[in-house]
């Protein structure tokens, strides 16, 4: 669906349907033990070999190529029928303008079609696929392009079946409806920090457009994702909550001492999550897994693009916080 052009001179569409959906949920499978999967997912999940999840998060050019409906069907369809170098190109990032400033188009070109020596210099690279490359891409790159698609279509085929359920199609269109109204009623930029749950983000000259995406796996917040000319905003449809509920998020957010910590250095100025991680001690993991907590409860906002991302403290938290105390207990006594 295409929303119009905004002010600040890029296109604002919502992409909603299983296809992103259900990458999104192989994304978030590959981080539970083995026996919580289904047998044949945990198989073909364990034959792609990517345990942090991230060969997914970049497949998602692959059902907007596609284009409508963005079915789980379509998806599985153009995953089989893609020639298999090109489906290597998605995977390997050589639409996303950051992994080819990053990477060089020639070893994405040629790690494409099976070159081992550049598949080994994007291995190596320390800031490749988030610094995650030999993770993610290290059983896939030793193989040969059919292999490869042969993996890829087999745990879409099994993840399709177990990670989503009947109500899924249901909830995706009504994100989708929720997503075209915000943004009838807002600016784009107003638009995204309210449903991407205090995501600020900063236009990029490459993005003719941000494509907006709902998906409805509560371990995944928020994935930022680049294809083509697009910005990719991959985010947690979620339905509007009570004051209770609210509060309750507010609470989970501040019941972990090192997540208030964190909250005290972001009010502090120290933003980049690099530096919290260097500043608390904690793994990278860690840090992005309270940082989620604390923008989920509202208390920071993350701001920027592929250049620099910073955490930033929403300062009128407080009030809200007293507002919506107010709102659940009450003001008056009772008579």
């Amino acid at each position: 669906m295409s929303i119009g052009q905004s002010p600040t001179s890029f296109d604002v569409e919502i992409a909603a349907g299983t296809a992103c959906a259900l990458l999104v949920a192989l994304a978030a499978a590959a981080h539970k033990p083995t026996g919580e999967l289904p047998h044949d997912l945990a198989a073909a999940l364990a034959a792609v070999g990517d345990g942090e999840g991230e060969v997914w998060l970049n497949l998602f050019g692959v059902p907007l190529d596609a284009g409508p409906p963005y079915s789980a069907e379509r998806l599985l369809d153009a995953l089989s029928a893609m020639d298999a170098v090109e489906l290597r190109r998605q995977l390997l990032g050589r639409y996303a303008w950051s992994w080819c400033t990053l990477a060089g188009i020639d070893d994405l070109e040629s790690a494409s079609a099976g070159d081992r020596a550049a598949a080994g210099r994007l291995l190596a690279h320390s800031r490749y696929y988030g610094g995650h490359a030999t993770a993610s891409l290290g059983v896939l790159l030793t193989l040969d392009p059919a292999e490869t698609q042969r993996r890829l279509v087999r745990a879409v085929e099994c993840g399709s079946s177990s990670l989503l359920d009947l109500t899924a199609s249901s909830e995706l269109e009504a994100a989708e409806l929720a997503a075209a109204e915000t943004i009838a009623a807002r600016s784009p930029l107003t638009s995204i920090e309210h449903l991407a749950a205090g995501y600020r983000y900063v236009p990029e000259p490459e993005a003719e457009r941000v494509v907006l995406i709902p998906h409805l796996e509560p371990d995944v917040p928020l994935v930022l994702a680049q294809h083509r000319a697009s910005r990719l905003i991959v985010y947690r449809a979620r339905r509007d909550r009570s004051s209770e509920e609210r509060l309750l998020a507010l609470g989970r957010a501040l019941a972990d001492p090192k997540r208030v910590e964190i909250l005290a250095l972001v009010g502090r100025g120290v933003g980049r999550a690099s530096d919290l991680v260097e500043r608390t001690g904690l793994s990278r993991s860690t840090v992005h897994h309270h940082l989620a907590q604390l923008r989920e409860a509202g208390l920071v906002a993350l701001e920027g693009n592929a250049r620099a991302y910073t955490y930033i403290p929403h300062r009128s938290a407080a009030g809200g916080t007293a507002e919506l105390v107010a709102e659940v207990i009450g003001t008056e006594e009772d008579a």
